[in-house]
């Protein structure tokens, strides 16, 4: 492939600055085709005015489209959000981007149509490992508003995993985290007087800013309680909830749009079209998120409350039992007639009565959710879904099985589900191996120990307090119908335990 030099380009494996004359970029932008939308605004006129700590597909499909349709929708003027992104895991995003002068293209697919749209909004991407102190900078940079956060649920330890409160930064135990970099920037502005930024948390959490700020104050009281009480007075953590189905890219994903732009992108992004955004009301500067479609309440629980039970709770009970049958994708579970049954009678019957009321229309939301996974043009992997199942099972799962035992509810789905989370963790059936989990060695080594014994091993499990808490296991309708569920998964397979489920056999809930 023929190649120039240019300024502010960039190699990974020369690290000679290059540019690719058929790349997406700057230069190239008026060589897009017409059915790809471009923005409306220059993206080199933007200034950043957020950071966002987790630079990954999700933000690039979500966060970063909400922004800069905000920007479009508010016009003239309106160009201090431009995004900074950090990775923590891989500077991989950092060397698809800075080529293309950040630009990247975002496919929607839905069920016979696909949307394009090129997203300017990035300024900029750090890699946290790297370039600790300018992450620091752009966080604690007076013109930064807000910083944003997709973590997952592991990054909000209270413990230092890498720098934290004054102690100079890189002299962690292990790489830089977000809590603990947070924890450096917001010691820097406090230091010199200056008006913190307010921090969202966007991870798919229990009331997340709280979660976020009890991290944060933790973590800063290790070196300095007199920071730590400053934290909890001064910045503002308003909750949020995200949704929005985004696969892992592939290449697949870049060759598609590369035809559609008529340049080459490497750094694409695919998505549904459906995207949800509702976030609590603070004070200060912000985009104008809500002429994106974003909605701002007083009180984001009931929102939240609907997706951890009806789409994470679901989507982990279609990701382990669908592995466990041999399928790959949410929409090859769903699209089956059996297994779709199952998904719909899982939500309508077991889900929604644990939910709290409110003005949200929960049996067309469920409704909505199943139209979504049907889609099979978003190619939404199984084993990607049942990552960490063991740090999500308690908020998506446990918490609605608890509710059903005390409210007398059968609840055979949902046990069902746990019982296939236990043997992929466990790897107690074939198809189960792909499965990572932070605690799948430790339930690997209690199935060995149970020898074969199920009963024997469902009570091992219940001393587990970290995963299924200290009341649930105690009660034996619980330990019972558990046992039972694991033993049908592993005698029978995963479509002869759903069909007894959904048949009413006594086998599996004769108990409930």
């Amino acid at each position: 492939m023929n190649k120039v030099y240019e300024r502010s380009s960039f190699s990974a494996a020369a690290g000679t600055p290059v540019r690719e004359l058929n790349r997406l970029n700057m230069l190239r932008r008026l060589d897009i085709h017409s059915q790809v939308k471009w923005p409306t605004f220059d993206p080199q006129n933007v200034r950043p005015g957020i950071v966002h700590l987790g630079c990954g597909a999700f933000h690039r499909a979500h966060q970063n489209v909400f922004t800069q349709e905000a920007i479009e929708a508010a016009g003239r003027g309106n160009r201090e959000w431009g995004v900074v992104g950090v990775s923590f895991r891989t500077s991989e995003v950092q060397r698809l981007l800075v080529p293309q002068d950040h630009l990247y293209t975002v496919l929607e697919h839905g069920h016979d149509e696909v949307h394009a749209q090129v997203v300017g909004i990035l300024r900029g991407v750090l890699f946290a490992r790297e370039q600790q102190q300018r992450v620091i900078a752009a966080i604690r940079n007076p013109k930064t508003k807000i910083v944003t956060l997709t973590v997952t649920a592991s990054g909000y330890q209270p413990c230092p995993s890498g720098p934290s409160g004054s102690e100079p930064v890189g002299r962690g135990e292990g790489p830089p985290d977000a809590i603990g970099l947070l924890v450096c920037a917001l010691a820097a502005i406090r230091a010199k007087g200056g008006r913190p930024p307010v921090l969202m948390s966007c991870d798919n959490m229990p009331r997340n800013g709280l979660q976020l700020r009890d991290a944060l104050v933790q973590r800063a009281s290790l070196s300095s309680e007199s920071l730590a009480k400053w934290i909890a007075s001064n910045v503002q953590f308003p909750c949020s909830v995200v949704d929005r189905i985004v696969p892992v890219p592939t290449a697949a994903d870049s060759t598609e749009a590369s035809g559609l732009l008529g340049l080459r992108d490497r750094a694409t992004v695919s998505t549904e079209p459906f995207r949800q955004w509702v976030i609590e009301e603070f004070e200060g500067p912000r985009p104008s998120w809500e002429l994106a479609g974003a909605k701002f309440v007083n009180d984001a629980s009931a929102w939240e409350c609907s997706k951890l039970n009806l789409l994470n709770g679901t989507h982990m009970a279609i990701a382990y039992l669908g592995m466990l049958a041999g399928l790959d994708t949410v929409a090859s579970f769903v699209c089956d007639p059996l297994f779709g049954s199952y998904t719909s009678r899982l939500m309508h019957d077991e889900q929604i009565p644990t939910i709290p009321k409110s003005d949200h229309d929960l049996r067309s939301y469920s409704g909505q959710l199943l139209e979504r996974w049907r889609n099979v043009s978003v190619v939404h992997r199984l084993q990607r879904i049942g990552r960490n199942g063991s740090e999500k099972l308690k908020a998506r799962l446990l918490g609605s099985l608890a509710s059903n035992i005390a409210a007398g509810r059968p609840a055979p789905c949902t046990v069902l589900a746990v019982a296939a989370w236990i043997c992929c963790a466990a790897r107690l059936v074939p198809g189960s191996s792909a499965v990572e989990d932070p605690a799948g060695e430790r339930l690997q080594q209690l199935a060995l120990h149970a020898a074969g014994d199920t009963g024997r091993f469902v009570q091992l499990l219940a001393g587990l307090p970290e995963i299924f808490g200290e009341e649930l296991p105690q009660l034996a309708v619980f330990q019972d119908d558990l046992g039972r569920a694991v033993e049908a998964l592993r005698v029978r397979g995963a479509r002869a335990a759903i069909a007894s489920v959904m048949s009413g056999s006594r086998e599996l809930v004769a108990s409930l």
